[in-house]
């Protein structure tokens, strides 16, 4: 698929800033959707998929569960020297799907996922605050999206795969996650806080550049899964399943675990293309130096523009102080 313009992308967020189970009986089947994209619950509807409905789901029960029973596939302690490890240099953008977290549904659809109760009334509000012109979230004040929603987030990525971690970095607010494949395991309960990336530890299961890097995160900090979405929980954990598929392509299954905020597992499936621009590479994004956007006395937001009180001058804010 075509990777969205990097131009393009960053004029929307400026603008309006591995087994599976088939579902369970008593869930209904994904539909198609009478959704025509309209206001500000379809302005980041990219095209796509058209229907709703619950989502894919997982036999596993747990996070735990899954990663261990895929650490049953790997060599030994699935730890890979230097020579061992997939290539995965250069640039990656996602290969469709931009800020929806599940491609298979239809983003803003009002049956978006296992949602549990509690979790569907606040997506419900959320689309209707939307419809109403009141929207925000954390980007709004320059903070970072988060995972999982890094997942889902545009821009462009790079890789870093090292014997010891693996650096997963989006342009986006520059933000890197950081997944330990040195063989240690996840921060014990009395040092363990909720984190914007979550703490992550993997594995691989083969070699070569075939290899497939498994990752489970947990301590999160709460958050939504997209702009105007549903919302996952600090009890939210997560197994994702990487691997280079051919020159140009990376796929990545992703199992999300959150008994606060989902009825059961809720499984995705995501990828990314790589970039073809010669000498392709990513940026430090400053996002303070250029945010102008204030909260509202209702919750919403808007933009302060240059001559308003309160403006800030990006030109101005990095200079030296007299």
């Amino acid at each position: 698929m075509t990777l969205i313009p990097r131009a393009a992308m960053l004029a929307a967020a400026l603008a309006l800033t591995a087994a599976t189970a088939p579902r369970a009986q008593d869930e209904p089947p994904p539909k198609n959707l009478p959704f025509t994209p309209k206001g500000a619950r379809g302005a980041y509807n990219f095209g796509g998929s058209n229907k709703e409905g619950p989502g894919e789901t997982s036999s596993y029960k747990s996070a735990r569960e899954q990663y261990e029973a895929l650490r049953k596939q790997a060599t030994g302690d699935g730890r890979l020297s230097a020579a061992q490890l997939p290539d995965w240099s250069g640039v990656w953008g996602l290969d469709g799907g931009a800020f929806n977290w599940d491609p298979s549904l239809a983003r803003d659809a009002t049956h978006y996922g296992p949602l549990a109760p509690g979790n569907q009334a606040f997506y419900e509000k959320a689309l209707q605050d939307a419809e109403n012109g009141k929207e925000w979230d954390n980007l709004s004040y320059c903070l970072p999206s988060g995972f999982p929603r890094w997942i889902s987030e545009g821009f462009l990525r790079d890789f870093a795969v090292t014997p010891e971690k693996v650096l997963l970095t989006n342009e986006q607010q520059s933000e890197v996650r950081r997944v330990y494949t040195d063989g240690r395991g996840h921060r014990p309960d009395d040092e363990a806080q909720p984190l914007w990336e979550g703490d992550s530890i993997g594995f691989w299961i083969g070699s070569g550049d075939k290899a497939k890097l498994v990752i489970w995160t947990k301590d999160l900090k709460s958050g939504v899964y997209h702009r105007n979405g549903p919302r996952y929980s600090d009890q939210a954990e997560t197994i994702e399943v990487m691997q280079k598929i051919d020159p140009t392509h990376i796929k990545v299954d992703v199992t999300m675990y959150d008994p606060t905020d989902l009825t059961r597992p809720w499984v995705v499936h995501r990828g990314y293309k790589k970039d073809d621009l010669p000498n392709g590479h990513i940026d430090l994004w400053s996002c303070e130096e250029n945010n102008n956007v204030i909260k509202r006395a209702d919750g919403g937001s808007d933009f302060v523009l240059p001559g308003e009180k309160g403006y800030k001058d990006p030109s101005a804010l990095a200079g030296p102080k007299n």
